[in-house]
Order: structure tokens, then sequence, then C-alpha cells
């Protein structure tokens, strides 16, 4: 309780009225006890509906605010991403931008393989190419993912549906890229 007090008396007193009236489900009941005596100790400890109302009209604002700073596929800007630290983010689009990479370098460089190694059909070779990249570059959009996940508690990975602390799309293509690079390339090595 002595931890949660200097951080709390920071609050406004809308963001204490949010936590005990509005959301307070998503609190500790330690948290909410802090929160209702930092309110006690500011006069607020029984606020009248009409206040109660301001600060709910004050919170549906503050959550329009925030939509509207989505871009156009319904994630956040760019900026507030990178101030934020908003590593699930830079992580989805660091994996779509890899895939991306991987059609990109097939597309143009299967003319290069193909001439090179004629037994294989330029299908095969291009999807072999997109894994392949998938596979070696994956690896940066993953560590990015493990970074968010590491962050979170596992009721809210399991919330967030990250499975080994990544989504689970990303785990399935990344895992059968690295499945394919293994079985195509390390063993014939060993």
């Amino acid at each position: 309780m002595n931890k949660l007090k200097p951080q709390y008396s920071k609050l406004s007193d809308n963001e204490l009225l949010i936590m005990v009236y509005f959301e307070s489900s998503d609190y500790t009941s330690e948290a909410i006890e802090v929160a209702k005596l930092i309110l006690n100790e500011r006069g607020l400890n029984h606020p009248s509906s009409e206040i109660l109302q301001q600060v709910k009209n004050s919170q549906i604002q503050t959550k329009e605010l925030r939509e509207r700073d989505e871009d156009i596929f319904g994630d956040k800007k760019l900026k507030q991403v990178i101030k934020k630290r908003d590593y699930y983010f830079i992580g989805k689009w660091l994996f779509g931008g890899t895939i991306g990479y991987g059609i990109y370098s097939a597309l143009f460089g299967i003319k290069e393989i193909a001439l090179k190694r004629p037994l294989w059909p330029a299908w095969m070779l291009f999807l072999i190419e997109i894994v392949f990249t998938i596979a070696i570059f994956g690896i940066i959009p993953v560590i990015f993912f493990c970074i968010y996940s590491l962050k979170l508690s596992p009721k809210q990975r399991k919330e967030k549906g990250l499975t080994l602390l990544m989504p689970k799309y990303v785990l399935f293509i990344y895992g059968i890229s690295l499945l394919l690079f293994a079985v195509l390339v390390i063993l014939p090595r060993l």
C-alpha cells in the first residue's frame, strides 16, 4: 500500500474517480483502497452524480481522441508507436515487411536462381525463396514480439491471443519457415 500511494498521488482527480467508479474491475482491491484514500484526502470521498457524469464524459472524449489518432489500418500512428515503444505494433509491421520482402526477392531473384539450378521448377524456387527469407529475417519481428510479451502477465498474453510469446499466425508461419529451412539447408549438411 505504501508503494502505491506516491504513485497514485500523482494522478488527477478524474483518473482516480475513473479508477474507483468506472474501471474498478481492472485494478486490485489494494489499488482501489489507495485510490479511495487519496480521493478522501482530496475531499472527493462522496462525489456528486454531476461530477461522476463529467468524469464519464471526459473518459468518453479521451477514448474518442485516441481513436482519431489511429491510421487507416486501425493502428496507431507510427510516431506514437515509436514514442510509446509499442513493440507489438512494430513487430506486426516488421513481420509483414519480412513477408513482403520475401515475395519481392522471389519475384526479382528467381531468374538468376532458375538459371543456376534448372532441376527445380520455378514455382518451387519461388516458394523456397519466400520461406528462406522469412526464416532468416523473421527473427527480427519475433524479437519485438518477445520483448512485448515478456512485459505482459500470462492472463494478458492469453487475452491478446499470444502463443509462445507471439501471435499464433506468426508462430505458424515462422515455425514452418524455420522447419523447412532446417530440412532443406541444415540437415543435408550434417
